[in-house]
């Protein structure tokens, strides 16, 4: 191959080598003048995030008072408005989402204007208490000063008024006792009860079982006294069930609950609960549970209440 040829195709290749770069230095432009608008554009959106945040922050701080219940409404609102700062700044320097962070700026805008609503409202309102305040120390001042000029008249007031309390307060504590006893006396007391295990038939009788695994139901049955003093209507009684293990069988899906014994004032776990209709006559009823778990022998306590009150207790075995 003679020097010409070798030559020529050397500066061929060179042409080409110098070609490649002169197109890869146009890409690296091209994408270091990208990068550069983009973070021109960066700055740009930060500089707009900060310069509301600080306005945010003066026009709040310049709303403070003498109120603890204001400025720690301020203080607070302070500590969101940071949180949804940073926020915005992950989106512009981490994520890189400038649309979304332009959105967020303006709902950070909303925002600010939402809180200064917030605290003018309520300043204006301190402003309208303070104003009462300072009315009802004035009518305060007015009144000592013309309570000072009836001195005698209010000592003679002041005894009066000490006899009338402590008569009322008897009285009070008599109409209270009545009232107790009244409705102790209201309630329906229970001269006799029983508890046995069974099951109910497909007929709707009642078979009683001895033994007490075999029982599917529990049945408590009694007959309360007469009370001429109860008007004739519908009575609820509670039934408390206390098992051998000496807790009480309950269960709240099954109508269990809580009453308050009035005599002792202790809440109480109750069993069931059940209305009759009551005339003013000895009446018998029936309470039946139906246990979802296999009935264990044993001494059973049983507990009735009428208006709160324990009216008939008993023990019976299994």
């Amino acid at each position: 191959m003679s020097s010409k040829v070798i030559s020529g195709i050397a500066i061929a290749l060179l042409l080409l080598l110098s070609g490649y770069l002169w197109y890869e230095n146009g890409n690296l432009k091209s994408a270091n003048t990208a990068q550069v608008v983009e973070m021109q554009e960066m700055e740009k959106v930060q500089a707009e995030l900060d310069a509301d945040y600080q306005a945010a922050l003066e026009s709040i701080d310049g709303l403070r008072t003498d109120s603890q219940e204001l400025n720690a409404l301020i203080d607070n609102q302070k500590e969101e408005l940071k949180a949804q700062k940073s926020k915005i700044n992950n989106l512009i320097w981490t994520k890189r989402e400038l649309g979304k962070a332009r959105e967020e700026i303006a709902n950070f805008e909303g925002l600010t204007a939402t809180y200064l609503s917030e605290i003018s409202e309520l300043k204006s309102q301190n402003e309208m208490l303070t104003a009462e305040n300072g009315k009802l120390t004035k009518d305060i001042v007015v009144l000592n000063d013309n309570l000072s000029t009836e001195k005698q008249l209010t000592s003679e007031l002041t005894e009066t008024r000490a006899v009338l309390m402590s008569e009322k307060e008897d009285l009070t504590e008599k109409n209270a006792s009545l009232s107790d006893k009244v409705e102790v006396g209201s309630a329906i007391k229970i001269n006799w009860m029983s508890l046995e295990g069974g099951e109910v038939k497909d007929d709707g009788s009642w078979r009683r079982r001895k033994i007490a695994k075999r029982s599917k139901t529990l049945r408590t049955c009694f007959k309360t006294e007469t009370n001429v003093v109860v008007p004739a209507g519908e009575e609820t009684f509670y039934l408390r069930l206390v098992g051998p293990g000496g807790e009480t069988i309950a269960a709240d899906d099954m109508g269990s609950g809580i009453l308050t014994n009035k005599l002792t004032g202790e809440e109480v776990k109750y069993t069931m609960s059940g209305t009759l209709t009551y005339n003013n006559e000895d009446t018998q009823a029936c309470m039946d549970w139906d246990p979802s778990v296999q009935v264990e022998k044993g001494n059973y306590n049983v507990e009735i209440f009428n208006k709160g009150y324990q009216v008939g207790s008993g023990t019976f075995k299994l």
